[in-house]
């Protein structure tokens, strides 16, 4: 069962353990997983986090030390708890990232040279290495540890039941057949031995630019173990906006080359992706967005006249 939301008097006095002269206090509403509130002091700008169930933020603090040691640029640490004494929640303080999200940003933005500089980044988060797959242990802050051993044991964990699920919606039983057969060739194709961190919600509302130049990624409370395609998958497959995510790419192969297979793999990570929503939000109010999602995604593979072709979104 989910705390309820401290309030700002309570927040206020967590924060001054650690920060001196704040100013003010105030909520940030964007974002469920988190009690989020922003910290203005006399020498900055600073966020304080809570988790509103009973967890820790231990794991995503060795997360953010680790990165910020390899120069990815993400909110530094100042202070964690793993259970704060006035509200009872795992609690941490981290520096503000400067400028504002892409999604924020005026549709006249050029993305181009702040896509690909993440795109960098990214390459460098997915060289750190994860004891297994999946969701990672919350409570530890010396090891990252996934839920399972092997990626077949996560990839199949809920396959059959969102296989099922399609059913539900109005694909077509060619459809249906198809996509069980995809993710038989995903099953193969994905199978990795060892995982590597992702950042588990790689989306634009995550980037950060002051003035068209980036300056680094947030929200690292969704991370896992997985196969690096993972986070590629997410960005591709959520937006459907393929020029976006060739400048994404292009600064991720600056860093890791990609092949051909690499590239039709993150296709079918992608639909992978998609498909666990629509088993999760079956006769829900999301069920048609993600239904939607799973119509692009599919198209688009089938639109593939060769993998060979994937290799273009890299050179321009």
């Amino acid at each position: 069962m989910k705390n309820k939301r401290p309030k700002c008097s309570i927040v206020k006095s967590v924060a001054s353990r650690y920060l001196e002269n704040i100013i003010s206090v105030e909520p940030v509403h964007k974002g469920t997983s988190t009690f989020v509130y922003r910290l203005i002091t006399e020498t900055g700008i600073f966020y304080i986090r809570f988790l509103p169930e009973k967890a820790s933020f231990a794991s995503e603090v060795l997360v953010h030390n680790t990165l910020y040691e390899l120069d990815v640029k993400v909110p530094k640490v100042i202070a964690f708890e793993h259970k704060d004494k006035e509200t009872n929640l795992s609690v941490m303080i981290i520096e503000e990232i400067a400028g504002i999200c892409l999604e924020d940003s005026d549709s006249q933005l050029d993305f181009k040279e702040i896509l690909r500089n993440a795109g960098k980044q990214l390459a460098l988060i997915h060289t750190i290495s994860v004891d297994g797959f999946g969701w990672i242990d919350k409570s530890s802050h010396i090891k990252l540890k996934g839920e399972n051993q092997r990626f077949e044991d996560y990839f199949n964990l809920y396959l059959e039941n969102d296989l099922q699920a399609l059913c539900k919606y109005s694909f077509s039983n060619e459809e249906i057949k198809q996509i069980r057969r995809l993710m038989i060739s995903a099953g193969s194709i994905l199978n990795v031995e060892k995982a590597v961190l992702v950042h588990g919600d790689f989306d634009i509302s995550h980037i950060f630019h002051k003035d068209g130049r980036y300056t680094g990624i947030i929200d690292f409370g969704e991370v896992r173990g997985n196969n690096r395609l993972y986070d590629l998958a997410t960005f591709a497959g959520f937006y459907q906006d393929r020029k976006l995510y060739s400048y994404l790419l292009k600064g991720y192969c600056e860093i890791t080359p990609l092949s051909a297979r690499d590239l039709y793999a993150t296709e079918l990570m992608a639909l992978f992706i998609i498909l666990r929503f629509l088993g999760k939000k079956v006769n829900t109010k999301f069920s048609n967005h993600w239904f939607k999602l799973a119509k692009k995604q599919l198209n688009h593979i089938n639109n593939l006249d060769n993998v060979e072709q994937l290799l273009d979104i890299t050179r321009h």
